[in-house]
């Protein structure tokens, strides 16, 4: 199993994509294995027992919340990405931000596309972010799609922000 998620974590093509959140941060963070089971169990932990199942390397790990595998990253570097036309204050988070943290969903984004499961793995994610939400994230940035969502201070006010903006959220529905 582990092999299995180090390849697919790795590999780049579109059709290998798997749902993620990256948190822009602001701060410069490295989680241990600990912070990273603590962090799920405070997200899923209520739904199903979390567990860590693998350690990549520093700051990578793979955790199992039955029937689900994530991989949780945390980098104090940059993010490269090269995300959508931005606005200047999506332009903002991404010049300001100095580490990152993401969650992946370990299935691959086309397959959760084809069996409509597609929106709630991202619900499934957006769970991490409800309880993980803070100042220290400057902008969640979703590479599936390349959306950057600012942090505006409330979750729910940064969500209306981008709609306002024409920024298309559909894929969190």
């Amino acid at each position: 199993m582990l092999e299995w998620w180090r390849k697919k974590v790795h590999m780049k093509s579109r059709e290998n994509e798997l749902p993620s959140i990256v948190f822009l941060l602001r701060g410069s963070v490295v989680l241990t294995a600990d912070d990273a089971v603590r962090m799920c169990q405070v997200a899923w932990g209520a739904a199903a027992p979390v567990k860590l199942v693998g350690i990549v390397s520093d700051g990578h790990y793979a955790i199992e919340a039955n029937p689900l595998f994530f991989a949780f990253h945390s980098v104090a570097q940059r993010y490269q990405a090269e995300p959508n036309a931005l606005s200047l204050v999506q332009q903002r988070c991404w010049e300001q931000h100095t580490s990152w943290m993401s969650v992946d969903l370990v299935k691959s984004a086309p397959e959760l596309r084809a069996s409509g499961m597609y929106a709630a793995a991202y619900k499934t994610l957006f769970y991490f972010v409800f309880k993980h939400w803070s100042s220290d994230t400057l902008a969640l940035y979703f590479p599936c799609e390349g959306v950057t969502l600012p942090n505006l201070g409330d979750l729910v006010e940064s969500i209306r922000w981008c709609r306002k903006n024409g920024i298309d959220l559909s894929f969190l529905r």
